[in-house]
């Protein structure tokens, strides 16, 4: 099975969602263009221009190197975050309350 290759319109979506997460982490930690630059190891320029959307395909490797300096994801920077702990602990609740049923039913001698 092939995969479709992204359009250029899904690229372009993914790098504002990036850019996007990107200056939602800075403003949170309160820091600059040239400390992110100073902590991902990359050019001043590079990470502003990647932010002031100069650059429209950003290499993986610097997309990397800014999660690690963040001490985030690649996922999360995309905008694919991992579940949240309430998520975690509502689907578990779930499995709980369905294992619970089967069981009534087991115990019940219910057979299709």
């Amino acid at each position: 099975m092939s995969k479709k290759k992204p359009s250029q319109l899904e690229n372009e979506l993914v790098t504002e969602i990036v850019i996007r997460n990107i200056c939602a982490q800075l403003s949170q930690r309160n820091w600059s263009l040239k400390m992110l630059s100073d902590r991902a190891d990359l050019p001043y320029e590079s990470v502003k221009k990647l932010v002031n959307g100069k650059i429209g395909k950003p290499s993986f490797i610097s997309i990397w190197q800014i999660a690690n300096a963040l001490d985030c994801s690649v996922d999360g920077l995309a905008g694919r975050s991992a579940p949240s702990d309430a998520v975690l602990k509502q689907i578990s609740e779930n499995a709980n309350e369905i294992h619970r049923i089967l069981s009534q039913m087991n115990d019940s001698g219910y057979t299709k």
